[in-house]
């Protein structure tokens, strides 16, 4: 039997492009960012007690991950670039993606690995099928190309036991998984689920928990899913507006999934219909997250 859950909304504030939801256990607060607006946000979060603490007016920026140091600030994808940002809000680049490429790509949905390294997706800014990449980033490796052929890269998440990778191509509906190395290195894909997305709208971005299942935030559907290592549909949050995007889990509970949504491409009589679409969204589900990967520029990698 499927579980069931009402997500309820915990903020006032609506966000064009909520993305990148993360729970940080060190710091004790819950970011995301408004791809749209350029924003980072830095909260506390209670259960529905959603309070932003600070708000990072940047360029662009579409994911980021926290310093192992963390006084050091966050790794941030924004446009081509890959920058670090400080908690005083100075910005530094690291490192180019596809600078000078065509068509001219832009970063979507990223994440640290337990490797301390820091994988970011590019995608055609029209979706155009095919032209996406995921490019993985350290300082001792550069950047490197990892995948290829994709239209719009989202969700990555590792298993507890760090040897599965999931990852999510929305252009197809599609999250796959692979198999994962001591080293980090992925290999032997496989299609984990495959989505109607006419029907059962897109998956986006995702989360693991504790007990190793995964979380994904399903665009175009009103809900997030809890899938089961072994593909079982476990559970389902329902979230009212249509476009949920990101999903963590965490808070003062440890047990709270907090969700992400959006108002893009929305139209005046939508947005009439769903008043809360933009905000973002928790839910009780009685499971723990995992702790927050970081990106180490001094680790192994």
């Amino acid at each position: 039997m499927i579980e069931r859950f009402e997500a309820t909304p915990c903020t006032t504030d609506g966000f064009e492009l909520g993305e990148c939801c993360r729970w940080d256990e060190l710091r004790q607060e819950l970011c995301w960012v408004d791809v749209s607006t350029g924003r980072l946000f830095r909260a506390r979060a209670s259960g529905e007690n959603v309070q932003v603490v600070h708000t990072y007016e940047l360029d662009a920026v579409s994911a980021f991950a926290p310093m192992a140091v963390r006084s050091e600030g966050w790794i941030v994808a924004s446009g081509r670039s890959l920058s670090q940002l400080s908690e005083g809000g100075l910005s530094s680049e690291l490192a180019a993606i596809e600078r000078g490429g065509t068509p001219p790509f832009a970063t979507n949905d990223g994440s640290a690995d337990p490797w301390g390294r820091f994988w970011i997706g590019v995608m055609d800014p029209q979706e155009r099928d095919g032209l996406g990449h995921l490019y993985r980033y350290h300082p001792s490796t550069g950047v490197e190309r990892v995948l290829s052929g994709l239209t719009i890269s989202n969700g990555l998440g590792w298993s507890p036991d760090r040897r599965t990778m999931y990852y999510v191509d929305s252009g197809p509906g599609s999250i796959y998984r692979f198999r994962v190395d001591q080293r980090g290195e992925i290999s032997d894909q496989e299609t984990f689920a495959t989505f109607d997305v006419a029907r059962e709208g897109t998956p986006d971005g995702l989360c693991v928990d504790a007990e190793g299942a995964i979380w994904v935030a399903i665009w175009g559907g009103y809900h997030v899913r809890r899938y089961a290592p072994s593909g079982e549909e476990l559970a389902r949050v329902n979230v009212a507006t249509a476009q949920p995007s990101s999903c963590s889990i965490g808070g003062d509970s440890g047990s709270t999934l907090y969700v992400t949504t959006a108002t893009q491409d929305m139209s005046r009589e939508a947005l009439e219909r769903e008043p809360q679409a933009g905000m973002l969204f928790c839910a009780e589900v009685a499971v723990s997250g995992l702790p927050l990967d970081s990106y180490d520029p001094l680790g192994r990698a």
